[in-house]
């Protein structure tokens, strides 16, 4: 028998090459997916591991110097250093950026690679990683002016300290390596610890370092290191930089592993699909190969040996297949590897990818399994044909209906996955549940729900899909379409049971399709509702210059007319930025940053104007969240006082009616009540409105240039921060539009499977017709109207599948949707027209093609020689 196998399957290679397709891009998924898991990870904990410093263990708490001296004479430590988070502006001839600050560490330690030129040595040098260089255009042996913020600690008992500011003259000596922006900010200034050593001693408050950095002596364990540290500060948490790289990638790599899931769960689908495609494929074969098995058996062969003669070609085809997915997979990776290195990534990645036994197994044995189970009902067909079957003709084939159990189970499924995804949302959105606990219960609820109910759509479409295309056929027909239309409409809906088969794969296909750009759309939309909300006007010009108590300085006036003089400016309105205490029924802040507005002014400027409704002077506009911390309802009242920056205490309150509102997060005052707290509101900030018709994200850069070049040209105030909601806007819709890019290209992978099932489908169709379609060509229909029915069948089912697709997965994103952004108040469900329009024409098209070689096969074949055949 093995011999005879390999004989047929030499004899059935064309369509055993397009099932092994099928297999071999589903496995290919899979490796490929296994390999970039393992390539992010590894480059995730190398960056996690250089942002350490080399050191061998990390201490997270309060730090003051004398407590860093303490640890670094314990036995078996070579070094302690305590950080600071400090982050400043570094200004050259007028051009400004933000970047952390660090300085040089004593030897044991890593400090950044110098490309050109030399790390600091004296108090008045600094060294900047080379892309700050290039943004400030600097060169070694400029000047640089640095105004940093030195942020310690805070120690909830004590009042809250603003940051100190510092400002300092320096000379640039060196350039250096670009960091890894998986560890923090992507670019560095260095200077020495002289230097810091000097801000901490012109600063008011005490030094406190958050972290600490310990080198442990060659030989000690790090383990051992952590722990004596640990004894002298019970309350800070130590850890050994491996354990705490290993943490930290883990929670990078989350977003990672979740991406890796979804991959995985689309191959996945590639791999249901196409496991009906090779059951289908195996059905054609059995169906072509009666005579042959009927002709086996009669010459001695057991069912038994004929059941495993079909298993072992499947097996075969899907180790093969398997096989050369797991090459193409790997290539996969190698390739996007060698691509990556050549980017400027700024990211440690692996010289080469890492092949482990598990990249190797999973996609084998998945690839040959699911072959395996999808071949099981077609080799239990094979060993049905009886061995008189060779010597008689074929009977018609046993259409297969669904069965009442089945339709009553189909309905429950639906009922109660339904019911489950139609909770969802409700769970997610309720209000009276702590937010993360409401979203995952709507998920787990919708996810399963969703399963549950997929289920019950593919176990019930046995009784669905053919009266779908009866359906359709008839109103095709009421537009024209003649005898070819009615029996391509009656063949399509002949065999239910292989009909819904076929379109199951379509249905899973385009629905996830479906599915995502749904709810890319509904999320696009209501995104730009939030970013109405969240930002009142199109651009913010904020000033970047602070006292030495670390409130925000105004913006000049040459800063705000530059700004209003733009031509791609419409309108702008002042806004101050205060920090004041706010008492409330039931809770208090003592800091809390409100901006002062004029409302008159503001409408001008604003897209909606609901953002400064009911502001007034005797009236403060409080999210609904802040109104929540403070215990007051919308209408009620809360005492407002100027809050003191050195936490000695507040000036004279103000009673304020609280209108709760849905834009951002902070709070809204009139520059009038802002005037009677704090004496003066002077602008710290500018709203603006950009023309219409003008490129925001190019008019956000305009801004950002005038306002440079101003400084460059003597200007004595820093440059402001300009952001604006198009810029955001933006970034959303650009990580938005790459998942969904990467997604469709996956899932198009399904569909393309799904539509070779339905040219299997189709040629089964004509192997079990050729009688019919004979007794029909010598009743006068000619080749072209044969093609032509078989074409229109392939079309009917192809709209069937991508249709039903379509309103299943548009529910299901609808529903993703509402779940997903429950907690928010701006949620818009939106039909994405272009993708579903595109969805038809793709499935017309695509059922066209699957019709060719079925058409050109029943074509070929003359009327006698079909009627020969049985």
């Amino acid at each position: 028998m093995i011999r005879i196998t390999w004989a047929l399957m030499r004899h059935s290679l064309p369509r055993l090459i397009a099932a092994g397709i099928a297999i071999t891009v589903g496995t290919a998924f899979i490796a490929a997916t296994l390999v970039g898991s393992t390539l992010i990870r590894d480059a995730t904990y190398g960056a996690m591991l250089a942002e350490f410093k080399g050191a061998d263990v990390v201490a997270s708490g309060h730090y003051t110097p004398g407590s860093v001296v303490e640890v670094g004479d314990q036995p078996g430590v070579v070094e302690a250093v305590g950080r600071l988070d400090i982050s400043g502006v570094a200004s050259v001839q007028g051009r400004e950026a933000w970047s952390a600050v660090t300085p040089v560490l004593p030897d044991g330690f890593t400090n950044a690679a110098v490309i050109t030129g030399q790390l600091p040595r004296g108090a008045q040098e600094v060294a900047l990683s080379a892309n700050l260089m290039e943004r400030l255009g600097a060169t070694i042996g400029d000047e640089l002016e640095l105004n940093a913020e030195l942020l310690g600690p805070h120690d909830p008992s004590e009042p809250w300290q603003p940051p100190a500011g510092v400002t300092a003259d320096l000379r640039i000596v060196g350039e250096l390596a670009n960091p890894s922006p998986l560890a923090g900010p992507g670019s560095e200034v260095l200077v020495t610890q002289g230097t810091v050593d000097e801000w901490l001693a012109s600063s008011s408050s005490p030094t406190v370092y958050g972290e600490l950095l310990v080198v442990g002596a060659p030989g000690v364990a790090a383990e051992d290191i952590a722990a004596q540290v640990g004894q002298l500060n019970p309350d800070a948490v130590v850890q050994t930089a491996t354990e705490l790289a290993q943490a930290r990638t883990a929670d990078v790599t989350g977003q990672n592993a979740i991406f890796t899931a979804l991959i995985l769960a689309f191959a996945a689908v590639a791999m249901f699909v196409a496991a009906i495609v090779v059951t289908n494929t195996f059905q054609v074969i059995v169906a072509q190969r009666t005579r042959t098995l009927a002709l086996l058996r009669a010459t001695g062969a057991t069912r038994t040996q004929v059941r495993r003669s079909v298993l072992m070609e499947s097996t075969l085809l899907g180790v093969a297949a398997s096989a050369l997915g797991i090459g193409a997979g790997i290539g996969l990776a190698g390739i996007a590897l060698a691509v990556l290195h050549r980017q400027d990534l700024r990211v440690p990645l692996p010289e080469s990818i890492s092949v482990t036994p598990i990249v190797v197994i999973v996609p084998l044995l998945t690839g040959a399994l699911a072959t395996w189970l999808a071949a099981i009902a077609p080799a239990r067909a094979a060993t049905r044909v009886a061995p008189v079957a060779a010597l008689r003709p074929a009977e018609a084939p046993r259409v297969r209906r669904g069965s009442r159990g089945r339709l009553i189970a189909a309905l429950a499924l639906l009922v109660v996955g339904g019911g489950m995804v139609a909770a969802g949302p409700v769970v997610a959105s309720t209000e009276s549940l702590d937010p993360d606990t409401a979203l995952f219960g709507g998920v787990a609820l919708g996810v399963f729900g969703g399963v549950i109910s997929f289920a019950g759509v593919m176990l019930g479409a046995i009784f669905v899909v053919a009266p779908l295309v009866r359906l359709l056929g008839r109103a095709l027909g009421a537009l024209g379409g003649g005898a070819t239309l009615t029996l391509a409409t009656a063949n399509a809906a002949r065999n239910p049971h292989r009909t819904s088969a076929t379109t199951t794969a379509l249905v899973i296909g385009v629905g996830l399709v479906t599915l995502m750009s749904t709810g890319a759309a509904s999320a696009q939309a209501s995104l730009d509702e939030v970013l109405d909300d969240f930002y009142p006007a199109d651009v913010f010009v904020t000033s970047t210059n602070w006292a030495d108590d670390g409130t925000t300085l105004p913006l000049s006036p040459t800063q705000r007319a530059t700004v209003a003089e733009s031509p791609d400016v419409s309108e702008t309105t002042d806004v101050a930025e205060v920090v004041g205490a706010l008492h409330g029924p039931a809770g208090q802040i003592d800091w809390f940053y409100l901006e002062a507005v004029d409302p008159t002014d503001a409408v001008a400027v604003l897209r909606r104007e609901e953002v400064v409704a009911g502001l007034a002077d005797d009236t403060i506009l409080l999210s609904a969240r802040t109104a929540r911390e403070l215990g007051v309802p919308d209408g009620g009242e809360i005492s407002v006082a100027a809050a003191d920056p050195a936490g000695g205490g507040t000036s004279e309150e103000l009673t304020l009616r609280v209108v709760v509102t849905a834009a951002g997060d902070g709070g809204l005052i009139t520059l009038g009540t802002a005037g009677a707290l704090w004496g003066s509101a002077e602008p710290t900030s500018l709203w603006v409105r950009l023309a219409d018709g003008v490129d925001q994200v190019k008019a956000i850069g305009a801004l950002e240039a005038q306002l440079t070049e101003l400084r460059a040209a003597g200007g004595s105030e820093p440059v402001p921060r300009v952001t604006g909601p198009a810029a955001e806007r933006q970034s959303f819709e650009q990580v938005i539009d790459a998942l969904l890019a990467i997604v469709v290209g996956l899932l198009a992978v399904a569909v393309v499977i799904a539509l070779i099932g339905v040219a299997n489908t189709l040629s089964l169709s004509v192997i079990e017709r050729r009688r019919e379609s004979a007794v029909l060509r010598a009743m006068g229909l000619t080749r072209g109207q044969l093609r032509a029915m078989l074409a229109t069948e392939g079309v009917l089912l192809a709209l069937v599948g991508a249709g039903a697709g379509a309103v299943l997965g548009m529910a299901y994103g609808w529903a993703g949707t509402a779940i997903l952004l429950g907690q928010s108040e701006h949620v818009r469900l939106v039909a994405p027209w272009g993708h579903l329009g595109a969805i038809v024409v793709v499935a017309v098209v695509a059922g066209l093609l699957a019709s060719v070689l079925p058409a050109r096969s029943a074509a070929r074949t003359p009327p006698v020689a079909a009627l020969a055949l049985d």
